[in-house]
């Protein structure tokens, strides 16, 4: 009976452990985290509350080892599900490299990620969730290809460049695969776009010919969102930053080209700019184009050991910015470690002290049926 015991104890707390590292974890980690303070705003109105993150890579059939996928996908899972829990945002944007061979599996496949990326970031009703295209979605530059982007777009309606307008505030989400700049199909339709949106703007702001362009409900100057970030030469310029070294950056691989980052000042005058591709967390106060801009670290613990996302608070003319740490792998896995340790040595003591118990209790009978005997 008490050896049952012993057993049953052991297993309950094999299932503490595991449903502390698994579940409670996450909101005693996230719950730390807030919506930031009033966003610099004069005009009066509750600022639209935004959630942030970036490159996800969920694992595709080549590369991705089952219990790897299921770990990270499972980490993201609760992760995201527990901030739609304690913040509930209005908006979820996530900053592209959804998957990490979308460019790679065929339609089928392709299928089964889709399914796989709605069941993870399922977002809660009055949640908007917006997709922007990566280089591991449709591919880099030189190796995308027209069957790619249309996939994308059919699935998440979005591979060039949209406006996105909540409550007068604006979002332009920009495909940063299409700002090559070197007169390709895709780059064509992509600055037509973006010049598209820029007539909208100049409309809002009474300027220009409006003649046959749609009306936009509430100027205010918009928010860019994409996957490379503008163009910087490194990191050194960030104000925060978490990259384990500052290594310089190449045009067109780990940010969009200088030309690419004026004609989008040009165009579309952004007051701020959203952005991923790094896998590091960097907060620049000025970047090229004078404005403040956030690129955000990779969300998935394969790509970093301590990710993180954001929360946004942006109205029509200011905004308010919080990063919210997600829990740090190694902690978890220094956690199950003493955990497990601690339950073997507990599991052995008990069976040693039961061992004993019995070992006294049968030298006793032993000795009671010598003398009867």
């Amino acid at each position: 009976m008490r050896l049952r015991n012993l057993l049953f104890r052991t297993l309950i707390g094999a299932t503490c452990l595991f449903v502390f590292n698994e579940f409670i974890i996450y909101y005693l980690v996230l719950i730390q985290c807030q919506w930031p303070g009033k966003s610099r705003s004069v005009d009066g109105q509750e600022p639209v509350k935004v959630m942030l993150l970036a490159d996800t890579h969920l694992l595709g059939p080549i590369h991705g080892h089952w219990f790897d996928k299921l770990r990270r996908e499972w980490q993201m899972h609760r992760v995201f599900q527990s901030a739609m829990t304690l913040f509930r945002p209005e908006a979820v944007f996530i900053l592209g490299d959804i998957f990490d061979e979308g460019n790679w599996v065929n339609q089928k496949e392709f299928d089964l990620y889709v399914d796989r990326f709605r069941k993870l970031f399922h977002t809660p009703r009055g949640t908007g969730l917006y997709s922007i295209v990566g280089n591991h979605d449709i591919g880099f530059h030189y190796a995308t290809h027209p069957y790619l982007v249309h996939r994308f777009e059919k699935t998440f309606n979005n591979t060039g460049v949209t406006l996105t307008s909540i409550r007068g505030v604006n979002f332009v989400l920009i495909n940063s695969i299409a700002m090559e700049g070197d007169g390709c199909q895709l780059c064509e339709t992509a600055e037509k776009e973006i010049r598209h949106v820029s007539a909208i703007f100049k409309c809002g702001r009474g300027v220009g010919q409006c003649s046959g362009v749609p009306k936009l409900e509430e100027y205010s100057r918009p928010i860019v969102m994409q996957h490379f970030p503008t163009y910087r030469d490194s990191d050194k310029d960030c104000k925060e930053h978490d990259a384990p070294q500052v290594e310089p950056f190449r045009e067109r691989w780990e940010v969009i080209s200088k030309e690419s980052t004026d004609l989008i000042g040009e165009l579309l005058n952004p007051r701020l700019a959203f952005s991923g591709h790094s896998h590091h967390y960097c907060f620049v106060e000025r970047n090229r184009l004078g404005i403040e801009e956030y690129t955000l670290p990779s969300f998935s613990w394969r790509n970093k050991n301590d990710p993180s996302f954001i929360l946004a608070k942006i109205s029509q003319t200011g905004h308010a910015v919080s990063r919210c740490m997600m829990p740090v792998e190694t902690t978890v896995i220094k956690l199950y470690l003493v955990g497990g340790i601690l339950l073997v040595l507990s599991s052995i003591f008990r069976l040693v002290k039961y061992l004993c118990h019995l070992s006294v209790l049968f030298n006793a009978r032993k000795k009671h049926y010598k003398l009867a005997k």
